[in-house]
């Protein structure tokens, strides 16, 4: 038998559902509202029905937790806090979130809100998990990829509740990090509408000559991971010290919820050798894409990826899903209680109903009377008393006080009856005790966060690049530029003297995933450069909240910390940020309103191969048939190849440590719509490169030219022209935004 205490999660996306996961054994469920959450095409719940499904699953001692995780626009945030209040007014046991500022906005006015950070927030690491523990949230739930040894270091140094996913469908990308669907097609995996081009066939190819490598690995799933199934190692999840046992599935069939809640509630309550082989068979054929036990078991390459086919193979049968259905077409949850009746002639009636300490008392309006032809037994009085079957309780002990010859109506002992199991269900059912808030209170406290005054801020159309290499830096020409962020190692303390000497502002570039280990070389990479650098640029919440407690540096936050909103923006800079990447998944309208509510440095992306993807699983360890990601430092694949989707799109592909990004086929360039850009707010236009080995002296010239006014109107579009001709280009979502 494992562990009690921990908690089965189960998804929820339709009612029938919600009977399943119930009826079979979840602790607790997981369900999405009609808007603002991350699985836009499920089913999800209205009003009337989210209300419902809390009163259901608490009547049977089950709690609910709603998905609010996505990012929010400073136009919705009004309405999903209004929502926010309904959910709880009707008392919802917890929010799951991945906007920042929603998530700030939510701890100021509803304190006692129970708050889960979702993996879409990229909590990979302890200071991470402290960052969301100081906040005020009760739980995260971890990134899919973090490795056993690293929960358990979290678990034992911190106090938050750790949530995993133990089994479904899986992101390869970590969550919250991915762009792939967002820029190629314009539906953002952060607002819930993700298209799934990790479903999609690729080839693996030279990037350099586009061929593809191998007849084996053309046209494949690279990218399309396995499905979790955890069963056979659930011990030692638990044993890592995760508190809330995820299922994935809300866009799946009731039949699938009810088999694998079934299953992993027989594995928590009897031990995992209590699964037998029909257990597992039953498994296998509710749904699969071939099974996986996950990165955090080092499962890796083809052990990992279900590279043949993305779709479910698995065909279940008639039996299965009649047995399925049959779990939840009854009710199989039922509570003991006691009654006590008086039935004394002259007096009202009195029943008193009791439950886990719970008493309740009703009194008839009626008095008994004296039967003149017709008199109650007590065997007649118990039947009434014991027709519970439309509830969740059974009559485990009745007492019954009658008086000889008395008489009462059968319609006031079920009137009784009734009224006392709506008065027990009414308590039962308000977990959390909460108070409705008052409108007008409710309205005073939200005003305070809305009202803006626009800042109007002299901009000074400054110029920054990001260079990942030596040879980029050995090409700029460093008068053309205000700030520098530096994300290489070899020839790093030469390269920041030169800045220092040109007098420019030089931050130091983390990574987008750190562990602890990565976190302790970071520490003595900083103190080497202590002395030479501005700032730290950090694009993972964790590294954030490491650096400030550190360090003594200016922060900058990058794209990977997803500032979507002005309130998320507002909560950063109050944490003691200096200046921000705002999301690349912002247009114009948005930036205004973002950039004019707050002072502060805000940047945005001018030039570069946005980042689609970031995963820990490498497509060419499926060509080489690595076992897993021990030498990928010295691995001749890490670099020069990519992937060709099936319109002949190229995506470069590099392995750094044990983390492989994906750029996209062509490069963000708005050099045309830099005025503008600068006009609506942002003040830094920034210029990432990344895997460019030329070139990036003349974009650099260009875009500071046209910052500072050196460039013709004329002279901008010719260039722009000719690169859209030799490269191709995108403007990203600044004249189009995500769904």
């Amino acid at each position: 038998m494992l562990d009690k205490n921990v908690e089965l999660l189960a998804p929820v996306g339709s009612m029938e559902s919600l009977f399943a996961a119930v009826q079979n054994g979840a602790d607790a469920v997981y369900l999405g509202g009609k808007l603002f959450n991350a699985r836009q095409y499920a089913s999800n719940f209205d009003k009337d029905e989210l209300k419902y499904a809390i009163e259901y699953a608490h009547l049977r001692g089950v709690k609910v937790y709603v998905t609010v995780n996505i990012l929010i626009d400073d136009d919705e945030m009004k309405d999903t806090l209004d929502y926010i209040k309904y959910l709880y007014e009707i008392d919802v046991d917890g929010i799951i979130v991945q906007d920042l500022g929603l998530a700030y906005l939510i701890k100021k006015l509803f304190p006692d809100l129970p708050l889960h950070g979702s993996t879409q927030m990229t909590i990979n690491n302890l200071p991470g998990a402290l960052f969301l523990q100081k906040l005020g949230f009760e739980r995260v739930v971890l990134a899919r990829e973090v490795p056993l040894e690293e929960i358990k270091y979290i678990h034992q140094n911190s106090n938050i509740e750790l949530e995993g996913f133990i089994h479904g469908a899986l992101c390869v990308c970590y969550s919250g990090q991915c762009l792939m669907s967002s820029i190629i097609g314009g539906r953002s995996g952060n607002r819930g509408t993700c298209a799934q081009p990790c479903r999609m066939a690729y080839s693996l190819i030279d990037y350099s000559s586009g061929e593809e490598l191998s007849d084996l690995w053309n046209i494949k799933y690279v990218l399309s991971p396995k499905d979790l199934n955890t069963i056979e190692v659930l011990d030692s999840i638990v044993d890592s010290g995760i508190a809330s046992l995820k299922i994935e599935g809300r866009m799946k069939r009731p039949e699938y919820v009810a088999v694998i809640v079934k299953n992993y509630r027989k594995a928590l309550d009897l031990g995992i050798d209590s699964i037998t082989e029909e257990d597992k068979k039953d498994i296998y054929e509710i749904f699969n894409r071939g099974f996986t036990k996950g990165l955090p078991f080092k499962d890796f390459g083809r052990k990992f990826i279900s590279y043949d086919r993305p779709d479910n193979r698995a065909v279940p049968s008639d039996q299965l899903l009649n047995r399925a259905k049959d779990s939840f077409s009854k009710e199989n949850i039922k509570f003991p209680i006691e009654m006590e009746m008086e039935i004394l002639i002259d007096k009202p009636a009195k029943l008193c109903l009791k439950y886990e300490g719970e008493s309740i008392e009703i009194k008839s309006d009626l008095k008994v009377e004296k039967g003149k032809k017709v008199v109650l037994t007590k065997e007649r009085v118990l039947a009434q008393l014991a027709k519970l079957n439309d509830t969740v309780y059974y009559l485990e002990r009745a007492i019954i006080h009658l008086d000889e010859g008395a008489f009462l109506p059968i319609s006031v002992i079920n009137s009784l009856r009734r009224e006392a199991i709506k008065r027990l269900n009414n308590k039962r059912m308000n977990f959390n005790k909460r108070k409705p808030l008052p409108e007008e209170e409710y309205l005073a406290n939200i005003s305070k966060y809305f009202t803006f005054t626009k800042v109007k801020r002299n901009i000074e159309s400054k110029i920054s690049l990001s260079l990942l290499k030596e040879s980029q830096f050995n090409q700029i020409d460093i008068r053309k530029l205000d700030r520098i962020y530096v994300g290489f190692d070899g020839g790093l303390k030469e390269a920041l003297f030169k800045i220092k000497e040109a007098g420019k502002e030089a931050f130091l570039l983390t990574d987008r995933i750190l562990y602890k280990g990565d976190l302790d070389r970071l520490k003595e990479k900083i103190k080497s450069v202590e002395g030479l650098i501005d700032g730290i640029a950090v694009s993972n919440l964790g590294t954030l909240n490491w650096v400030k407690y550190n360090f003594n540096f200016d922060i900058h936050g990058d794209i990977g910390l997803n500032i979507f909103n002005s309130f998320s923006a507002s909560f950063l800079k109050e944490f003691g940020l200096k200046s921000l990447t705002l999301s690349p998944e912002v247009n114009m309208k948005q930036i205004e309103k973002l950039c004019t509510r707050h002072p502060f440095d805000y940047e945005a992306i001018g030039y570069g191969y946005l980042p689609l993807m970031i995963m820990k699983h490498c497509p060419m360890s499926l060509l080489k048939g690595c076992k897993d990601d021990s030498n990928c430092s010295a691995c001749p694949y890490s670099k020069g190849y990519g992937l060709k989707d099936r319109m002949g799109l190229k995506f470069y592909m590099e392995r750094k440590g044990k983390t492989t990004t994906i750029y996209n086929s062509v490069p963000i360039m708005v050099l045309d719509s830099l005025r503008q850009i600068y006009k609506k707010g942002v003040n830094i236009i920034r210029l990432d490169f990344t895997f460019e080995e030329e070139g990036i002296r003349e974009i650099q010239e260009i875009y500071y030219a046209c910052a500072k006014g050196l460039a013709s109107e004329e002279e901008v579009m010719d260039y722009v022209n000719k690169f859209r001709k030799r490269k191709g280009m995108t403007k990203g979502h600044y004249f189009r935004g995500v769904i």
